[in-house]
């Protein structure tokens, strides 16, 4: 299967680029919403500065990703495919946001997403770096071979929330393909937050947007 460098960032999130489903989610739970160049989620407490100007994807483009991506990690393995399927259940993307528009001709189109999974059968996973660990176990899992994956997940303090990140490299088509995962552990649920880019300039506006990142106590 071939598939646009310009989307690729997003597809390679793996683990975490499941279909969302009802299923396994509170009553209350909220997709968020994005206003005012915030994106604004109730039931996280959450809120994130986007990019200026980036293109934000609906619901229905966020999806047709992520199922392009589970088709793409998983190829022909059978085992792969029901892992990825089973926790279609627990998985729910909330936010897809590119710097340009989908097919743009651009040498790569940076992006952050956001995702939460439910961790409520997984007592081990205690924050960020337990799923980290188990994230990196499955991205290994996968038919894409990552050139760098972290092995120590540093903790890193954003506005007086424990965040632990990972970061990844894997080239494709000519290009360093650059990741950061950023994973805390709150309300039942594994928070990620994923920025992917080429460039030192994509990174400094990326980590702009991750700088402002707030949990309301």
């Amino acid at each position: 299967m071939k598939i646009s460098i310009k989307t690729f960032g997003l597809i390679l999130i793996v683990i975490m680029s499941s279909s969302c489903n009802s299923k396994g989610q509170p009553d209350n739970f909220d997709y968020g919403h994005v206003e005012n160049g915030n994106y604004q989620n109730d039931y996280f407490d959450f809120k994130i500065k986007l990019p200026i100007d980036w293109i934000v994807q609906s619901k229905e483009q966020t999806e047709n990703l992520a199922n392009t991506g589970k088709k793409l990690v998983a190829g022909d393995d059978e085992n792969m495919q029901a892992v990825i399927k089973a926790s279609e259940i627990n998985t729910a993307n909330l936010l897809a946001v590119f710097q340009y528009e989908l097919g743009s001709a651009v040498e790569y189109n940076p992006n952050i997403m956001i995702v939460a999974e439910s961790v409520k059968n997984a007592p081990g996973i205690k924050n960020g770096s337990d799923y980290l660990f188990q994230a990196r176990r499955m991205i290994q899992q996968g038919q894409f071979k990552y050139d760098y994956l972290s092995e120590k997940f540093d903790k890193e303090k954003i506005n007086e929330s424990d965040f632990y990140k990972m970061d990844a490299r894997l080239n494709y088509m000519g290009l360093e393909i650059k990741q950061i995962y950023y994973s805390t552990v709150l309300k039942g649920f594994s928070f990620n937050v994923i920025i992917s880019y080429i460039s030192d300039e994509q990174k400094e506006i990326l980590l702009e947007s991750i700088n402002s990142m707030i949990f309301k106590k």
